[in-house]
Formats: C-alpha cells, structure tokens, sequence
C-alpha cells in the first residue's frame, strides 16, 4: 500500500479502454479512480477540488495536457502524472515547466503507474511532514528547504527567487520577472521557462521536496508557500 496514498485520482485520457483498463487495476489495488476523455469534461464537472492526484495524457482533444497541467496547479498542489505518447524534449519540458511531477512515455505498463504513484506521494509526504518554512538566504546565495536541506543558487536563480518571494501574495509576469532577473526573452518566451524549469528541478533533486515555484496560468510565477527571507543587509 502507498505511503499517503492519493484518495481520489483523475485519469483524463481520450483512450477510454486505457482509462477503463488503469481504472480497474488502481482499484483492485485499492486506489479510488474516476476517468475522463477531455479537459472539458473534467472542467464541467465542477469535481476537479474533489481529486488528490491527476494522470494526464498530454495529446487532448480541445484543452490540451499542458494547459489542463497550469489550470489545475493553479488551484492545488495535488500530485500530477503525465503518461504521453507525445515523444521529445519539448513535451517533456512543458509539461513539467507547466507544474507536472513525472513524466511517463507510452506505452506503460500499470504496475508502472502505480509505482510512479507512489514516488510522487513519498515526495508530497516530505512536504506535509515539513514544520518549518522554505527560507532564502541572499546572504550565501541559498535556498533552505524546511528539512534544512540547501540548494546553492546562481546570481540569476538568486534574483529570481528573492523577485517572487518579495511580494508573496501576487504572481509576476513573465516580462517582469525576465527584466529583474536581467534574462534577455527570445520571441516565445523560453530563456526564462527554461531558467525557471532547471530551478525547479535543481530544488527539487536537491532537497527531495515539491518545488514552492508555482506557474499562474496566462500570466508568470509565484511562489506557492511563505519564504523566510534573510537579506544580506540584515548584518547577522
């Protein structure tokens, strides 16, 4: 049985016999699933609070998996899962730039799934469990995870954490963000996802624990949860 095991998962997939066949295997291993074909239906059914994990295909009629990775990160942290048959670097970057936890290539085996399962909710247990909060410390260019686990950052990376956590409470837009952390943007804006996304992954092979940088659909970045920030003209 997983540790901290998802409660409620949402499978959205335009295969029905794969949502049909991985829902029967989650079940037989007590694993509560419900399945959908596109981003709209799980959108119309106003159940999208009620589930604690997501796996995605990222090839969807409509919304594709992307869009449905930003739009559900921007309403929970819930575990997310991306089982594509959508092949290259590319899908693999946005998916996870855009708020995915792992990323599985078609065709998979179930016991896979269910494996994958389980190292994302061992990663989600560390940041419940976690009583102290992520901190920056400008001072030696780090960043504190609350296990007390440090990541050594980059001046960019540095200016990019101490921009979000300085107005916690509203996201930054991608200009903005660009500009105070001295990234020149090429046309579609991928020198800083790019930035952005090798932080997120450098936090998190790091520290072992969910990445607080959080993307708000349509707009920039945000960071998810208070940052304690020590500033190096604090003088200790």
């Amino acid at each position: 049985m997983i540790p901290n095991a998802p409660k409620n998962i949402c499978i959205v997939d335009d295969d029905n016999d794969f949502v049909e066949f991985l829902g029967q295997y989650l079940g037989v291993r007590e694993l509560l699933s419900a399945g959908f074909a596109t981003a709209e239906a799980l959108l119309k059914s106003n159940r999208m609070s009620s589930f604690d994990f997501y796996i995605l295909d990222l090839g969807l009629p409509g919304i594709d998996g992307v869009d449905l990775i930003t739009l559900i990160r921007g309403q929970t942290s819930a575990g997310i899962l991306v089982i594509s048959g959508r092949m290259g670097a590319d899908a693999f970057n946005s998916a996870l730039t855009a708020g995915a936890d792992m990323f599985i290539n078609k065709p998979v085996r179930f016991d896979q799934v269910y494996n994958a399962i389980a190292s994302v909710c061992r990663r989600t247990a560390l940041k419940s469990t976690a009583s102290r909060p992520w901190r920056l410390d400008s001072r030696r260019s780090q960043f504190v995870a609350p296990s007390g686990t440090t990541v050594d950052l980059t001046p960019v990376e540095l200016k990019i954490l101490s921009c979000l956590c300085a107005d916690f409470d509203n996201p930054m837009s991608r200009q903005d963000l660009a500009d105070a952390a001295g990234i020149v943007q090429n046309i579609d804006d991928r020198n800083l996802d790019s930035a952005i996304f090798r932080l997120r992954r450098k936090i998190e092979n790091g520290t072992d624990q969910p990445s607080p940088l959080k993307t708000v659909h349509g707009l920039g970045y945000q960071i998810s949860e208070p940052v304690e920030v020590i500033d190096n003209r604090d003088g200790g």
